[in-house]
């Protein structure tokens, strides 16, 4: 079933019915082939936060080897060096991420990539009402685990749409 609400043809047929209801699923030809691919990516999902990671090259900038420190999110949100590109991160004034491969960006939940939601939350603000801080900083053991967390949820997604673009239709009438 995983597999099925992946398929492209299938959310494209369906797009206004998901939008207002529960998904229905279709018995699909191959049911094999979507088994497969809903175990692969359900694995793949639940597991990200140990898998593999995907080889982003962490560029420094200024003089001398960058320390922990060098590796902490500010109140600057993360930025692409060119939006046109988005294959080069900007994590902050002396870190960059070098890399990312176009299939990073296919994969879309909720109307954004995984890494545009990372870009989105890792960075430090305060809430105007409250005043709370929120700082993923301390969300990591050493602030160089952002890059881990980067690596991996990239690798994910290149993953995911590398499963979902092999699906079979799962409608044969289209």
């Amino acid at each position: 079933m995983y597999g099925v609400l992946h398929s492209p043809e299938y959310r494209e047929r369906f797009r206004n019915n998901l939008n207002r209801e529960l998904p229905r699923i279709p018995f699909a030809p191959d049911f094999t082939a979507f088994g497969s691919a809903g175990a692969e990516l359900a694995k793949l999902h639940l597991g990200y936060e140990t898998g593999p990671e995907h080889p982003l090259e962490v560029v420094v900038s200024g003089l001398g080897l960058a320390g922990p420190s060098d590796y902490r999110l500010t109140t600057k949100k993360m930025r692409w060096a060119s939006k046109d590109e988005k294959a080069e991160l900007i994590v902050n004034d002396r870190i960059r991420l070098r890399g990312f491969p176009a299939e990073c960006h296919e994969y879309i939940v909720n109307g954004r990539s995984p890494v545009e939601w990372f870009m989105d939350r890792y960075y430090i603000k305060r809430d105007r009402r409250s005043g709370i801080v929120n700082d993923p900083n301390g969300w990591f053991d050493d602030p160089r685990d952002l890059i881990t967390a980067f690596r991996r949820i990239v690798h994910l997604s290149v993953e995911t749409v590398r499963i979902v673009d092999a699906l079979p239709n799962p409608i044969p009438d289209l």
